[in-house]
């Protein structure tokens, strides 16, 4: 948990305490009370000291942008507000705050393939009304890729029900199959690769977790009579750390892959690491070899030979292999008669 994020919220802790003018507060009380709420929300069994909660105190009462002149009195050792209708919650947002989040929204409308647009025009409207703020430029001065996704306009709906811990009920029509299969699904991850967005869910009906494409996805709806399996969601990290894209083989297991690319290639794969496993083997003249730690999927496989003559792998000799009859097939599509 970061620092900034654990001294926000002892901030609002202390602020909801002095709020509150039913009960009187000692340095001790506000401790607890941190201490508990720490424990509630995050888990934090350590709690937290008195000299880190007088520090909040004086930081609440230094002035803006630092603190928030907050009108903390001490009285026969209790603290409370000196002003009874002052809380942090009000204090309105200063010239930097709204230029920041102005900064961040338009940064967030170059992402044009997220349905948000109609939402951060409403978030502008009310930060600002119709005034027109002369920092705020109209012209682009960053470029994303772009490319149209089929099902990104799920994405707001799918990630709510995410959030909301939904089971769904889904029509989906995978590229091999002739016909759309109802399935129920308990959803986890929605993740992008390769200009295609994923959801990530659990699947009762072959009981494994699956990845299916927001293209292929035809509708879905909430079953509200279905209690949603939390206990079998993965940490995204974990999921995705030993592969590379989306798809996690039923039975793969993590290989050791040494990789030797071409000295044009190198600095590219230096700069660039094709996973976080990656490490630098060796160097020469004659190009980089690099190990990966992690388990073959199709995206791997896909990757590796996107590079071309650039790359191959030494070792282990089953993916040499796999690679090569891919190689060989592929030269066969180009020499057989037609």
């Amino acid at each position: 948990m970061p620092k900034n994020k654990l001294a926000s919220f002892r901030y609002r802790v202390i602020n909801n305490c002095l709020k509150n003018r039913g009960k009187k507060w000692t340095l001790q009380d506000l401790i607890d009370e941190i201490s508990d709420q720490l424990f509630e929300n995050f888990g934090i069994e350590k709690g937290v000291s008195r000299r880190t909660v007088f520090y909040d105190i004086e930081l609440m009462r230094s002035l803006p942008p630092r603190g928030f002149d907050a009108p903390i009195g001490i009285k026969d050792g209790y603290y409370y507000y000196e002003d009874p209708n002052f809380s942090i919650d009000n204090i309105p947002l200063s010239e930097k705050d709204m230029e920041s989040i102005t900064d961040a929204i338009s940064f967030l409308e170059q992402f044009n393939q997220l349905p948000i647009s109609a939402e951060l025009s409403l978030i502008r409207e009310k930060l600002y009304g119709e005034t027109v703020f002369p920092h705020v430029s109209s012209q682009k001065i960053i470029e994303f890729e772009k490319k149209e996704v089929k099902g990104s306009e799920l994405l707001i709906s799918l990630y709510k029900n995410i959030r909301d811990k939904n089971v769904l009920e889904i029509r989906y029509h995978p590229f091999k199959h002739k016909d759309a299969s109802t399935l129920i699904v308990h959803p986890y991850f929605l993740k992008q690769y390769n200009a295609r967005w994923y959801l990530i869910a659990y699947c009762e009906n072959f009981n494994n977790i699956g990845f299916y494409s927001l293209d292929r996805l035809l509708s879905f709806k909430v079953l509200s009579d279905i209690d949603y399996k939390e206990n079998l969601k993965p940490t995204a990290g974990k999921y995705f750390k030993d592969i590379i894209g989306i798809s996690l083989p039923e039975k793969g297991e993590i290989q050791q892959i040494i990789l030797q690319f071409s000295p044009e290639q190198a600095p590219y794969i230096k700069t660039k690491p094709i996973h976080s496993s990656q490490q630098i083997i060796d160097e020469s003249e004659h190009g980089i070899e690099v190990s990966l730690s992690l388990i073959p999927n199709y995206e791997f496989f896909s990757l590796i030979l996107s590079f071309g003559s650039s790359v191959q792998i030494l070792s282990p000799s089953d993916l040499r292999i796999k690679i090569l009859t891919i190689l060989e097939n592929s030269i066969k599509n180009y020499t057989s008669a037609k």
